[in-house]
Order: structure tokens, then C-alpha cells, then sequence
């Protein structure tokens, strides 16, 4: 026995063991899974793919065996029509597989004959119709598990259909002209495929199939294009010489690199139906932080280069001091922790793509990479968010002692000094009406005048601690006595807030009363405006402060000189929010969120 017949002989060993033991795997599989609801169809698959396996079988090791040929053809239909769960998809399609496989049938009882009928000619270009039925299935009518089983079905499809391809050229067109051996690599490239069904309908999850598919059609759509640039290049002059080989290698040189890019995109796009990498994704995110203003809002700005990366409707982060979410999540998702040093700061929810049932290995992959790189910014926006609530801590405490004190320079010292200076000037006048000590009378008049001076002082640092309208009457009458008081523009405020006196924490309410003099102060010089509206609403844990007015609105490029910065640093001292710019519906509005409480994360 020759090298060649022994390597036809393994050849067909292999076939034949891959059949036998592919459909063992099949049917095992569809039997362990008889009676779930989603799989009751699923021996339709799984009879196309053991005929096939069988059929494959009885071709290597009989080769002159005409029924194996017509069990593949007559199988592929009903794989086609019904791979990988067992719906006909279209429904309409159970018609044509019946016909192609009593055509089958007929060829076999007919010994071929039938194909010398005129009409025969329709019967080939028909199996286009099943692969078209595969494409719209897999677009619109399948899952992810079922995606990821065509995908395998795809990769050996696509294989065997390249191995054989070379082993024809290398042949020079007809399987085995040149001995045993092109026979036997005849019969092993049909083994990719036959591995693909198997996989694809029992474990198409055992390898993630993606990457090496993805590879696989590049090379399949660049391969074709490179070799007729080689051609097409060597073809000029002289074919057949030296020169016009170096011709076509330098043409395939040229256009290797922008090819090959491009099959890879296009193969990208079919595999990953539009995914992006994890690195293009990370870049994304990197970008979409840095851009952030406001760093309460960075974990919204992470959940929405998620969702843009993913294709997602929604993403939420949950965790001890970090909640948000941006879009929907409705049904199912997967959480990825968000580690920053060994520290587990928030969980990533991401539901599956629409119209997909759950996430693909791609999107996993992608997922965790975002996770990975989202942890230092979570980890910088909580270090900046307890910075800022302990910031918070202390202007709080300084404005309730600011409040305290000015309560007691009001209340308490200054009556007293008042009680004082009117003791001193009866001292004074009855020294002056007794004919008393002149020196002592004068000694008491200066001390009437220090006095008053003391309790002018009092009322001034009293003021400066704190405005009293704000202790007096509330924030709502401070503002209206603040910024509604007659001025020579011909601007009408309107206040929007309950009239009944809202119970403030000192910081708050002098914070609230600053910005929106700052804010209307802003309006008059600059807006143009006839009209300007305050609104205050009040909630269970904040304070919501708008400002609205009808004018030309904030220009795009703000300067400092309009107060903006100083509205700005307000809200953030206090650990709240402040949304500056146009408003939609013409004008420009600021809008605070200060919070009433700290301290509680």
C-alpha cells in the first residue's frame, strides 16, 4: 500500500468516525432534551444533520455508492428550511422541501435519469431560495443562542467549501487525478462542515465561534480580490515573464493593506451585526468622561457611551454610594462589577441588545472591558462626592452658626446694649438736672453715645453673618423683597413658590436666596428679556430653584463676567447640581438642585 492509499484510507476512517460519532451526539442531544417546550421541533435539524453525517459516512468509505449522494441532497433542504431549532421560516417553505426532497428520491429510484428532464434546470438555482429563508431568520426570527449555532453551521460551511477550493486547484479541477492523496484531502475537507452541524446543534457555546468566523470571511472576500489584482496586474506587457510577476506582486502589495481592511470591516459587520471592539469602546468611553462638566453626572455619561456601544435601550449602575440609570431595562440583564483597587464600587446592568434574548460573547467581552476602565472614574467621582459632601459638612455648620450668632446679636446683645445706653442717658440727665459732678454727666453721655455706636456695630455684623428677611419672613419674601424691588428697566419678575414659609437649613436657603440675585441680577444686564420667572419647589430631600426668562438666551461661549461660575460653585459647595443655557422653548434657564441633608452615604 502506496503513502496515498493510506492517507485515503485515514481519510475515510475519519470521515466515517466523525459521522458515526456526530450522530450519536445529535440524536443524545435532541433526546435529552425531548419534551422542553422550546424544543419539541428540534428533530427536524437533527434528522437533516444525521442523515448528512450518515450519508457522508457511506460516501467516504463507498465511494462508488449512489445513495449517499442522494441522502445529502435530500437532506440539505429540510437542514436549510429548519436549522438550527426546527421551524420552517418562512412557514410557506415546508412546500419546496417537500418537492426538492421527492426529487431526490426520484433521482435515486430513476438510477438519474430524471435529471435529463428540461425543467431539472430549476432545481439547483432553488437551494438559493433556503439560503435567502437562512438570512432572514437569522436577521429577524432568531435568538442569540440560535444565531451563535448558524454561525458554527457558517464557519464549517465555509471551510470546507475553502479546502476544497484548493485542493482543485492543486489538482488542477477534478478530485483525484493526481493519485489517492488529492482524494484523501477531498474527503477531510468536508469534515469542517460536518463538524459545524454538530456543534452548532449540541453545544454551539464551546468555543466562542466569532473570532475565527470573522477571520475566516476576510480571507474568504480578500482572497478573491487580491488574486484578480494579481492578474489583472501581471497581465500587462509580457504574461508569464519575471517582470510581469513583480508587476502583480507589486499591485497585491498596494492593495493588501486598504483590502484586507476592508473585509475585515465588512466581516465584522456580518459577524458582530455593527458591535464595536473593546477597544474602540473603551475609547469611547474615555472620551465621553473627559467631556463630562459636572462630575455628579459621570455615571450617567459612563451608562450612555454603554448604551451607544451596545446598541442597548438601557444600562444602570447600582451600588452602595453610586445609582443611575439611562434608557429602560425591561426583562433580563447581566451585571459586571466595577472594581477600582480590589474594591467592588457598583455592579453594570445591561440587558441584551434588541432583539436579541441575552448577551453575546462579544458583548461580554465588550462590557467588561467598559466595567474595567469605568471603575477609576467611579472611584474619582466618589472621592470627589465625599470631598464634596464633607465640604458640604462644614459650609452647613458655618451657616447655622452665622444663623445662631445673628439670632443672638439680635435677640439677646443688642437689647441689652439698648437697656445699657438708655440707663446711661438717664444717668446723664440726671446728672445734668441735679446740678450733679459735670465730669461724671460727661463721662455718662460719652458712655450713652459708645453704646449706641456698639449696638450700630451689632446690627452691622449682624447683617453682614446673615440677611434677616431670611430668618424674619423666609426665602420666598426675601427673594420678592431682593429682586422685585422697583427698577428703571421695565423687567416683571414673577415668583412661582408656595407662600407658605418653606423650613430651610441655614446653608440652603442663603445659597437659594444668592443665586437667584445672581441669576435675575444676570437677566436684567444681559437677556433683553420682558419677563422672568422663580420658581421654587420644594421636595422631601432638595430644594429645586429655576430661573426662566423670555430674552435672547446664554450665548454658547459664556465668559466668567456673567456670574455663571459663582452660580456654579454655590450649587457644588452644597453637593447639588446647576444646569445653565438655553431653554427650548426660547430664553435662557438656570436650574439648581441643592440638597437638604448630608452626611447620609
Amino acid at each position: 500500500m502506496t503513502g496515498g492509499q493510506s492517507a485515503l484510507l485515514a481519510s475515510q476512517v475519519v470521515v466515517v468516525a466523525v459521522g458515526l460519532l456526530g450522530a450519536t451526539l445529535v440524536i443524545a442531544a435532541v433526546a435529552s432534551e425531548r419534551g422542553a417546550p422550546r424544543n419539541r421541533r428540534a428533530w427536524l435539524p437533527a434528522v437533516a444533520v444525521v442523515a448528512i453525517l450518515l450519508g457522508s459516512s457511506v460516501a467516504a468509505a463507498f465511494p462508488a455508492a449512489t445513495i449517499a449522494s442522494a441522502v445529502w441532497f435530500g437532506a440539505f433542504p429540510l437542514l436549510a428550511a429548519t436549522y438550527p431549532d426546527g421551524r420552517f421560516v418562512p412557514r410557506w417553505f415546508i412546500a419546496p422541501v417537500v418537492v426538492l426532497i421527492a426529487c431526490m428520491a426520484a433521482v435515486f429510484a430513476t438510477g438519474g435519469a430524471i435529471r435529463d428532464e428540461p425543467w431539472w434546470i430549476l432545481v439547483g438555482p432553488s437551494g438559493l431560495l433556503f439560503v435567502l429563508g437562512q438570512v432572514y431568520r437569522y436577521r429577524y426570527r432568531s435568538d442569540t443562542r440560535q444565531r451563535e449555532s448558524v454561525r458554527w453551521a457558517l464557519l464549517g460551511i465555509l471551510t470546507s467549501a475553502e479546502l476544497f477550493v484548493l485542493v482543485l486547484i492543486l489538482e488542477g479541477g477534478t478530485i483525484g487525478v493526481r493519485g489517492p492523496g488529492f482524494e484523501a484531502a477531498a474527503n477531510l475537507a468536508v469534515v469542517p462542515a460536518l463538524l459545524g452541524f454538530v456543534i452548532g446543534l449540541v453545544r454551539p457555546r464551546l468555543w466562542n465561534v466569532d473570532p475565527p468566523l470573522q477571520a475566516l470571511l476576510a480571507f474568504t472576500m480578500a482572497t478573491p480580490v487580491l488574486a484578480a489584482a494579481y492578474w489583472a496586474a501581471s497581465s500587462v506587457g509580457a504574461p508569464g515573464t519575471a517582470a510581469a510577476g513583480w508587476i502583480g506582486a507589486a499591485a497585491v502589495a498596494v492593495l493588501a493593506v486598504p483590502v484586507i481592511r476592508a473585509a475585515t470591516g465588512v466581516a465584522a459587520r456580518v459577524v458582530y451585526r455593527g458591535r464595536v471592539d473593546p477597544a474602540a469602546a473603551v475609547d469611547a468611553l474615555g472620551r465621553a468622561v473627559a467631556v463630562e462638566p459636572d462630575a455628579v453626572r459621570v455615571p450617567e455619561a459612563i451608562l450612555r457611551s454603554v448604551v451607544h456601544s451596545l446598541f442597548l435601550d438601557g444600562a444602570a449602575l447600582r451600588g452602595a454610594e453610586v445609582s443611575a440609570q439611562v434608557g429602560v431595562i425591561e426583562g433580563r440583564f447581566e451585571e459586571f462589577p466595577v472594581v477600582h483597587l480590589g474594591e467592588v464600587l457598583a455592579r453594570l446592568r445591561i440587558p441584551p441588545r434588541p432583539g436579541e434574548s441575552e448577551l453575546t460573547a462579544r458583548d461580554r467581552m465588550v462590557a467588561e472591558a467598559l466595567a474595567l476602565h469605568a471603575g477609576p472614574a467611579l472611584h474619582g467621582v466618589r472621592a470627589l462626592a465625599r470631598l464634596t459632601e464633607s465640604h458640604a459638612l462644614l459650609v452647613a455648620a458655618r451657616e447655622e452658626e452665622r444663623r445662631r450668632l445673628r439670632r443672638d446679636l439680635h435677640d439677646d446683645l443688642s437689647p441689652s446694649l439698648a437697656g445699657i445706653a438708655l440707663s446711661a442717658a438717664a444717668l446723664a440727665r440726671r446728672l445734668a438736672r441735679t446740678g450733679g459732678d459735670p465730669q461724671l454727666a460727661s463721662i455718662a453721655d460719652e458712655l450713652h453715645r459708645d453704646i449706641r455706636s456698639v449696638i450700630a456695630r451689632a446690627r452691622e455684623i449682624s447683617h453682614d453673618l446673615r440677611p434677616a428677611v431670611l430668618d424674619e419672613q423666609g426665602l420666598v419674601a426675601a427673594i420678592r423683597s431682593r429682586v422685585t424691588a422697583p427698577r428703571p428697566d421695565e423687567l416683571e419678575i414673577r415668583i412661582d413658590a408656595d407662600d407658605e414659609r418653606m423650613a430651610l437649613p441655614a446653608a440652603v436657603d442663603v445659597a437659594a436666596l444668592r443665586i437667584v440675585q445672581e441669576a435675575v441680577s444676570n437677566v436684567r444686564r444681559h437677556a433683553a428679556a420682558t419677563t422672568c420667572t422663580v420658581s421654587l419647589q420644594l421636595d422631601a430631600d432638595h430644594l429645586d430653584v429655576t430661573v426662566h426668562d423670555d430674552g435672547i438666551g446664554i450665548p454658547e461661549l459664556v465668559s466668567d463676567g456673567l456670574g455663571i461660575p459663582s452660580i456654579r460653585e454655590r450649587a457644588r459647595e452644597l453637593g447639588g447640581i446647576a444646569e445653565i443655557g438655553r431653554d427650548p422653548a426660547g430664553g435662557s434657564r438656570v436650574h439648581v438642585r441643592l440638597p437638604l441633608e448630608w452626611g447620609a452615604t
